[in-house]
């Protein structure tokens, strides 16, 4: 750091002159320093703290035309003895750190009047014994800022290795957030991207507002609204620079927020809590330096739960989709392996296009829908598996939570979700239902396929459809699967069928709307949009080409459950 004299008639141009201090220097730091011992601070004691971005001599009736701001002004006092006032007022304006007054001779003390106006304005000012020569005092002054700020940097470097080392170390979140909280002197916590609580420590005494976010594992959901509201949330994820909210605008104390980032991505959060007063410029600085080491941290952590996702996902999908290639004790030992519980409970979610992507673009699309599901379910702890029509979730039960309504909404946020996406796709949800077994999975899983399936066969695309609300299509199901579903087909309505394709006619459309309204007649034609009449001759037609009588409940029930059949057949 040098230290420069600059007269009124100095033309050098700004940044010629300007060294920058070493990050984190402040006066305080300066005078703590051996050769500085004897300066006496007469005013602004309290910014003691303040960054110095530079060491100034001036002597010029316009200082404020060599300052940018946070700059330590050097002066032998010339001006103060005529307009000392409008001196110091410049210096206030222009947002110096603070000013130095050499006494000599010429100046032997400062004059009161500049003490006390430097105290209304909150200037820093200080003075120092200069009558052993200025140069004398200059080049003290330069080797002590000079030793100070080198100092302060191999500190800076030394504290900042010792966190790295911690990291590399894997000693993990709880262990970082004790060394950061010993050095700064103030609470440390460590959260997720959600403001989840990941590490808490606190070296001082009891602090109510940290003592409350860590009671409820994490920034409260009424703070993170306020902070939702005026943007600063969104603002720390995209912009991704320190944020300082003082006393009153979230907490009842003020709170230092350094965004964890990796790429574009912010993966959490580093806060200090200022419980033992404001914090101090070097803290302030301090702060960015610790979120490095955490962030390696967070790099450490993904790459772990990355490798573990894809043990997870590989089981699953060999378990969905291979596991009568596998046998049942390969797939118990790798549920062992990776900590699975045999008793595990999942519910199954299957998403499919309802108008799959071309080739062109499938991988695109599939990709865009594998990264907004797990954006969305990370924190949920469920797995995603994409497939060529979709993706499959499995979503863990533990102590019944969560229900059937929850997978509904769940579902419902998934399908609103995807159309909020670029392309305008469409998705139909199935949902399976859950069994007390991991090696169920797989027919959860046909569960959720199947209702798919025939509810977009039923009801259109774009919809949620839950295998357990089919109700006799589950039966006919199984019988489908297991047995011959011709027999569910008597001649006659196989007659009819046979007749309406080669006609083109409406019969049996007809017919299931006739059995669907339970044989009323008025409730039927207002469900075809025709008239009653028309109805009725349609209905006779039915009777000739299948010969069966309508109003027999028993073949009624024997057509119904054929149509029915011929539905799930086509969707199979």
């Amino acid at each position: 750091m040098n230290v420069s004299f600059y007269t009124p008639d100095a033309i050098a141009a700004r940044e010629s002159y300007l060294t920058a201090m070493p990050t984190g220097t402040t006066i305080a730091s300066l005078l703590s320093l051996e050769d500085l011992r004897h300066a006496v601070i007469l005013a602004g004691a309290e910014h003691a703290s303040r960054a110095i971005s530079a060491a100034l001599v001036i002597d010029s009736s316009m200082p404020q035309s060599w300052l940018r701001g946070g700059e330590l002004v050097i002066t032998t006092g010339t001006f103060l003895k005529d307009d000392g006032l409008s001196w110091i007022n410049s210096l206030a304006a222009a947002k110096a750190a603070g000013l130095i007054v050499c006494t000599s001779k010429e100046l032997p003390s400062v004059p009161p009047e500049i003490i006390s106006h430097a105290k209304e304005i909150g200037l820093l000012l200080l003075s120092i014994d200069a009558t052993g020569g200025l140069a004398v005092l200059l080049a003290t002054l330069g080797r002590a800022i000079e030793g100070g700020g080198l100092a302060q940097m191999r500190s800076n470097l030394l504290w900042q290795r010792g966190l790295v080392q911690l990291a590399v170390n894997g000693t993990g979140f709880e262990e970082l957030a004790r060394a950061i909280a010993a050095g700064l002197g103030q609470p440390i916590l460590i959260e997720d991207r959600q403001f989840n609580l990941l590490a808490a420590a606190n070296p001082g005494p009891s602090c109510p507002v940290f003592d409350e976010i860590v009671s409820v594992a994490g920034t409260p959901v009424a703070i993170l609204q306020r902070l939702e509201d005026s943007g600063v949330i969104r603002g720390l994820r995209t912009d991704m620079t320190h944020v300082y909210l003082p006393k009153g605008e979230s907490h009842g104390i003020g709170r230092h927020i350094q965004p964890l980032s990796i790429g574009e991505d912010v993966h959490g959060f580093l806060s200090i809590l200022e419980a033992t007063g404001q914090l101090s410029d070097e803290a302030a600085a301090k702060l960015a330096t610790a979120a490095t080491a955490v962030t390696i941290e967070f790099l450490k952590q993904r790459g772990i739960a990355e490798s573990e996702q894809k043990m997870r996902r590989d089981f699953f999908r060999d378990l969905l989709f291979a596991h009568h290639a596998i046998s049942q004790e390969t797939l118990h030992r790798r549920a062992t392996y990776l900590g699975y519980q045999l008793s595990s409970s999942y519910w199954t979610l299957v998403i499919e296009f309802d108008n799959a992507p071309g080739e062109e673009t499938i991988a695109d699309e599939l990709k865009r829908l594998g990264s907004t599901l797990n954006s969305l379910l990370s924190f949920r702890q469920a797995l995603v598996i994409t497939q060529p029509q979709g993706a499959t979730v499995l979503y863990p039960v533990k102590e019944g939570q969560p229900t059937l309504d929850k997978i509904k909404q769940l579902a419902e946020t998934i399908r609103q979700k995807i159309l909020q996406m670029d392309g305008g796709w469409t998705v139909s949800i199935g949902i399976g239902q859950i069994y007390g077994n991991l090696l169920a999975v797989p027919k959860s899983y046909r569960e959720a396929s199947q209702a798919v399936k025939i509810g977009r066969a039923l009801h259109g695309a774009n919809g949620i459809h839950c295998f357990s609300d089919l109700g006799i299509y589950r039966m006919l199901l199984q019988f489908a699967t297991s047995q011959n579903p011709n027999e569910f087909f008597c001649d006659a309505l196989q007659r009819l069928l046979e007749y309406d394709q080669q006609a083109d006619k409406e019969l049996v459309k007809t017919l299931s709307a006739f059995l669907e309204c339970n044989g009323n007649l008025t409730e039927t034609s207002e469900r075809l949009f025709i008239h009653r009449n028309t109805l009725k001759y349609r209905l006779e037609r039915i009777r000739d080409i299948t010969q069966i009588d309508l109003d027999d409940s028993e073949m009624r029930l024997m057509l119904h459950l054929g149509l029915k059949m011929q539905q799930i057949l086509t969707v199979r």
